[in-house]
């Protein structure tokens, strides 16, 4: 009794400071991923806004949009270098073989952080699948978006210009805030409405835009002329603000569309994501196996490469997906399957004792190079 319970203790203790070790690497390579992305954007934003493209005051709300995106990406590259790296570490000083003598094997360790990835796991699906998409389509509809005054004042006269979804706006004399000889279009093919006025007056109050109609006439369904009514007005007040939040609402309620292609694919990308961290976490395991002499980072160039073919593979099969090629109709989960069987080929070369050598940190090659490469270039040929 006294030696089960000695031994459980020391499991723990093994489970704790394994699972400590890579948490902390994790958190170290996903701190400094995400630094490094959050420096790269705020340079780009700050290029286009020195160019003109983009309102400079808009570019941390951007940022802070981007976010969760920017995260949903690098948990699993940083959790997957947090297993490479603490496995390299383990083979580099030794220790591994002293959790060998102790009867535990690399499928112990799995079974220990296994826990740890069904967190990360979870954690990556509500950002990708709940969050992500959300904040990133708010972040494009604010890098796209003018302000109403914004729209008015880059008017010419007599140029029909969209100030809003379905709205249209001419004038034959611009200023600042007044327009002069209008022309007012609102609604779509099937319904729409026309204001004539001799002047518009525009008031901006929290993002939301009332237009003032001085002097004119309202022409309701002009599309169905027998239906249609014309009324006189000396002045006739319109808020744009409905529009705009219904049209904003409308493209978040898009953001899985399975109508098409590409939302369909954006939807397996978005769950592909998380899906990659349990292959990682085997793939970590297996190819972090390093001799000695080549220290506690000799796993960390295969693990690269692996990890660059498998988001490649990703890429490829959603544009296949998008445009309709030839892996349009796997999907994405042939990539995943794909790694899964390469995974088990590296646990039957570790618990079966098999001779071969993929990526392995001691097999790296020229060979093994060029033969990645012909492959991505042929899954890209027939994608």
């Amino acid at each position: 009794m006294h030696h089960s319970s000695q031994g459980m203790y020391k499991k723990d203790i093994l489970a704790k400071s394994i699972n400590l070790e890579v948490f902390k690497t994790t958190l170290g390579c996903l701190l400094i991923f995400f630094l490094l992305v959050i420096a790269s954007r705020l340079v780009g934003y700050y290029e286009q806004a020195a160019a003109g493209s983009i309102d400079p005051s808009i570019i941390i709300p951007v940022i802070a949009l981007r976010m969760p995106d920017f995260i949903t990406l690098l948990i699993p590259l940083s959790f997957f270098l947090g297993v490479l790296i603490t496995t390299s570490r383990l083979y580099g000083d030794n220790e591994i073989y002293a959790i060998f003598t102790g009867g535990k094997s690399l499928l112990s360790i799995i079974k220990y952080l296994f826990p740890q990835a069904l967190m990360f796991l979870i954690i990556t699906a509500i950002l990708s699948l709940n969050i992500a998409p959300y904040t990133k389509a708010l972040s494009k509809e604010l890098m796209a978006s003018k302000t109403f005054t914004e729209k008015i004042q880059s008017l010419q006269p007599d140029e029909l210009t969209e100030v809003g979804k379905g709205n249209y706006i001419k004038a034959h004399k611009v200023n600042d805030e007044m327009l002069e000889d209008v022309l007012f279009i609102s609604g779509d093919i099937s319904s729409a409405s026309l204001v004539i006025s001799k002047e518009l007056s525009i008031s901006e109050l929290d993002n939301a835009s009332n237009i003032l109609f001085i002097d004119g006439l309202i022409y309701s369904d002009v599309i169905n002329p027998e239906q249609q009514v014309i009324t006189q007005f000396g002045e006739f007040n319109y808020d744009l603000k409905n529009d705009l939040e219904s049209d904003k609402k409308a493209r978040l309620n898009k953001v899985y569309d399975f109508s098409n292609n590409s939302a369909n694919a954006s939807f397996q990308w978005n769950l592909s994501i998380p899906l990659t961290i349990i292959n990682l976490l085997f793939l970590g395991i297996f190819i972090g196996k390093v001799k000695p002499r080549q220290g506690r980072f000799g796993g960390i160039v295969p693990g690269l490469f692996i990890y660059m073919l498998y988001i490649s593979l990703l890429v490829v099969s959603r544009e296949s997906m998008i445009t309709g090629g030839l892996l349009s109709s796997f999907g994405l989960w042939w990539v995943h399957a794909f790694f899964f069987a390469l995974a088990f080929l590296y646990f039957s070369k570790y618990y079966f004792n098999l001779d071969f050598n993929i990526l392995s940190s001691n097999s790296i090659s020229k060979k093994s190079i060029i033969a990645i490469f012909l492959f991505i270039l042929s899954i890209w040929l027939l994608a």
